[in-house]
């Protein structure tokens, strides 16, 4: 229940209070209130016209004065401050006004911000957006000599850049900067020694990034995830990472493919990745970026097929009937048929329908769960040349020491479990 207002009997009693003592403190001690109080009582009043003309109270106006024979009633108001001037340093940003029915103003309000620091952070934010890209000003060199006849194919497998891992609890240590110095360094062996082909496929085949947002959960179980650094920061090291991979196959290949196919860690971000490397390279005619959000890839080159997946949903072994129901043409016209998967984190090959198909290890290390839980499996990575007309005929191979590149080696352990998919 909302609380009645004070009588104007008891505003008068203290009106008269203060008038005969002069004193807001003694005519508080007087009427035996505390003196917040009775300087409220005062104000109120002073806005109900109940105080005499004088005194004005302090802050006040009058706004109105009615007479009668002998006696007067004045209103009093809270009084305008001095005229308004822009502060020092500041700009206007803008104006409003409240006007009365005649169009006169009754009030503004007046907004300003600080013009110099305005400017500074615009001007700033210009120049690290600038300074951040700008690697897209400037084209690489083509390669003087390629074979045509030849496809080379860099898989990139479950990196789960933004994972973070202790070698003591896990056997190798394992965080963003590590991840992206292992990718950096095995590419760029992989390309100094793979063969000059004509086109060349970067094939990231998923869980390239760990967590798929700042919860840092696995989006379809919701598992909790050992995350190193910040989310933002995590996805421009990716996206950094991977140009310089792009960068590196472009001064051996003529003609780059990029592809991303999303994993069961970074279903949503594959495909971020994918739209900022397009934009990245949208005047680099010699880069396609390849946006097509789905979760298979397909790609020929003369008698030779190549299709890919992450491997959490369609296994391995079902891709041979998948590759010929859903690509009849393509299966017909080639010989020589490959189906790529990541997700179990360690190399597999089955073939059988038709089709050689396998999945590769990682450059990961272990989080802590798979760590416990016993998984193991070797770290490295691949790249495979395809001639057109006799498929594979290269597959060059940089494994990784135990603890990995960087970290602290963990010496060998003679009572290894058996290998699981991780």
């Amino acid at each position: 229940m909302a609380t009645p207002p004070i009588s104007d009997e008891l505003l008068s009693q203290a009106v008269e209070a203060f008038q005969r003592l002069g004193s807001k403190t003694a005519a508080a001690v007087e009427l035996g209130l505390p003196r917040n109080t009775f300087c409220s009582r005062l104000n109120r009043a002073a806005e109900r016209g109940l105080l005499g003309t004088e005194p004005v109270l302090p802050g006040f106006a009058i706004k109105s004065v009615a007479s009668k024979v002998g006696d007067a009633w004045v209103k009093q108001t809270k009084e305008h401050g001095a005229p308004f001037e822009v502060p020092q340093g500041h700009t206007t940003k803008g104006v409003s006004a409240l006007v009365d029915a005649e169009g006169r103003t009754i009030q503004q309000w007046i907004k300003t911000s600080r013009e110099q620091e305005s400017r500074d952070a615009l001007e700033l934010a210009i120049h690290e957006a600038f300074d951040r890209h700008a690697g897209t000003a400037w084209r690489l060199p083509e390669p003087t000599s390629v074979h045509a006849d030849l496809l080379t194919i860099y898989p990139i497998v479950d990196l789960h850049l933004g994972l973070y891992a202790w070698g003591r609890e896990t056997g190798a240590d394992y965080d963003t900067e590590i991840a992206s110095g292992l990718l950096r360094q095995s590419v760029a062996n992989l390309v100094a020694r793979s063969a000059a082909s004509q086109v060349a496929i970067i094939l990231d085949m998923g869980d390239y990034y760990h967590a798929d947002d700042s919860r840092n959960q696995t989006k379809r179980s919701g598992n909790p995830l050992d995350v190193d650094t910040r989310y933002a920061r995590v996805l421009q090291i990716g996206v950094e990472l991977t140009v310089e991979c792009i960068e590196l196959a472009l001064q051996k290949h003529q003609h780059v493919i990029y592809r991303k196919l999303p994993g069961n860690h970074d279903d949503e971000t594959s495909l971020m990745l994918a739209i900022a490397l397009a934009a990245w390279f949208r005047n680099e005619p010699r880069v396609t970026v390849d946006t097509d959000p789905g979760r298979f890839f397909k790609h020929t080159h003369g008698k030779v097929m190549i299709a890919a997946t992450h491997g959490d949903m369609l296994r391995m072994g079902d891709m041979a009937g998948f590759m010929a129901a859903n690509w009849p043409r393509d299966w017909g016209a080639t010989e020589f048929r490959y189906a790529y998967t990541g997700h179990v984190h360690h190399d597999r090959v089955k073939s059988g329908g038709g089709v050689r198909a396998e999945s590769f290890n990682t450059l990961a290390a272990k989080d802590a769960w798979h760590a416990a839980s016993g998984y193991v499996s070797a770290r490295s990575a691949v790249s495979i040349t395809m001639h057109k007309d006799m498929g594979e005929i290269d597959r060059l191979t940089v494994n990784l020491p135990r603890g990995g590149f960087g970290s602290t080696p963990v010496a060998a352990n003679d009572n290894q479990p058996m290998a699981r998919a991780a």
